[in-house]
């Protein structure tokens, strides 16, 4: 049987977060967990209903949208759930702010408590279930949070499940991550992502390798605009980041995610501040 991939995207409107089934011949393997109980749920009905078992799930990082579907997926941890050991410390470090700052609004939505990762991975290590064999890259730093990975699906149909380190005709969540350093990870990890077809990621549909490109370009027009509109000094006053957020949103009128603009501005600026 050929390897299956189904994109789930979930029904919450602000993240629009993506989670995927890998379906092999035999099993399952799910790639992040999304964010709420009803997406979470209609996840594991969608798994279900393909009637073959999960045989690991893959988390690519430790942001909320990305593992706290795990819970219901997975609440007595009897499934394997991989990680590297830096996506593991990060939820760790970061769980009980999450909870404190985001229970509120998803109220009933919201998922409590967080299943960890019971098989810790580490860079260039194999993943075999089955028939489906992937290879983990642990790329750091580098991408929208402290802690990236990159799941790559090998074989005949080869795919690169990539978290949030591309956000295709999305606006880019940065309140978290080092541009710079992003910017050198989209350098360095563009010839080894070259060979796979298709790009899976957190938000936005299935890309290739054109995106790796566009995401560059947006990173360093987010940071020509934040001086633009600061007159080259990166220091934000309330009139600034609103014309700032209004000549992104005019530039991408397609994108989505557009909170993202004005949520990342101010860590930008002080990352564009500390290099002037």
């Amino acid at each position: 049987m050929k390897t299956k991939i189904h994109v789930f995207t979930s029904k919450e409107p602000m993240l629009m977060v993506n989670a995927f089934i890998v379906e092999g011949a035999n099993d399952l393997v799910i790639v992040d967990t999304t964010l709420t109980v009803s997406d979470s749920k209609a996840l594991k009905a969608l798994a279900d209903r393909l009637n073959k078992p999960i045989a690991g799930i893959l988390l690519t990082h430790g942001h909320p949208d990305h593992i706290a579907g795990t819970f219901t997926l997975n609440p007595d941890g009897s499934i394997p759930v991989y990680a590297t050991a830096s996506v593991k410390r990060l939820m760790a470090a970061t769980e009980e702010a999450k909870h404190r700052q985001w229970s509120g609004m998803f109220g009933d939505e919201w998922i409590p408590k967080w299943i960890y990762p019971n098989k810790i991975v580490g860079h260039n290590e194999v993943v075999t279930f089955g028939g489906l064999q992937f290879t983990v890259l642990d790329i750091g730093s580098g991408g929208d949070c402290d802690a990236n990975s990159f799941w790559l699906l090998e074989g005949s149909t080869p795919a690169a499940f990539l978290g949030d380190f591309l956000y295709h005709n999305n606006h880019t969540y940065m309140a978290d991550g080092s541009i710079l350093r992003w910017l050198g990870n989209l350098q360095k990890y563009a010839p080894v992502l070259k060979k796979y077809d298709t790009y899976y990621i957190g938000h936005g549909g299935p890309c290739g390798y054109d995106a790796i490109g566009a995401q560059t370009a947006y990173l360093l027009d987010y940071c020509a605009t934040l001086l633009e509109h600061t007159e080259g000094t990166a220091t934000l006053t309330e009139a600034s980041k609103k014309s700032f957020e209004t000549a992104m949103l005019h530039k991408y009128p397609e994108y989505g995610c557009q909170f993202m603009v004005g949520l990342a501005a101010e860590k930008v600026a002080e990352e564009l501040k500390s290099a002037l």
